[in-house]
């Protein structure tokens, strides 16, 4: 199966994640999402522990040369598990953003070298 270079997973591997993810009953979901653009430019997802993640957005692969409009569109798959935007086909998984990790490792060792991520 070709990917296509903003895939950060595919559709065997979101399956996989979702069936995983019934596993983790009582841990945190996203249960909404938005984006703040302007100034902000963040991501912030609350969760259903009653806490927030707020993401700058430039720091999720997959998102960085995205518009306002394609950022705001924002689906959650998987009972809250997973983070999509369906006009940029870029899924996130909530246990990973919860760790910090925001794309594959080549992402995240590019922002480690820009002093962003540890």
């Amino acid at each position: 199966m070709d990917r296509h270079p903003n895939d950060l997973t595919t559709d065997a591997e979101i399956d996989a994640a979702l069936e995983a993810a019934k596993e983790f009953e009582g841990e945190p979901r996203v249960a909404s999402a938005e984006y703040l653009g302007g100034r902000a430019d963040l991501i912030v997802l609350r969760l259903s522990t009653g806490g927030r993640l707020a993401i700058p957005r430039e720091q999720l692969q997959g998102l960085e040369g995205a518009t306002e409009g394609q950022l705001s569109e924002i689906q959650l798959w998987g009972g809250g598990i997973s983070v999509s935007w369906p006009q940029l086909d870029v899924d996130h998984y909530l246990p990973h953003l919860l760790e910090g990790r925001y794309g594959d490792e080549r992402w995240m060792e590019a922002l480690r070298r820009r002093g962003v991520a540890a």
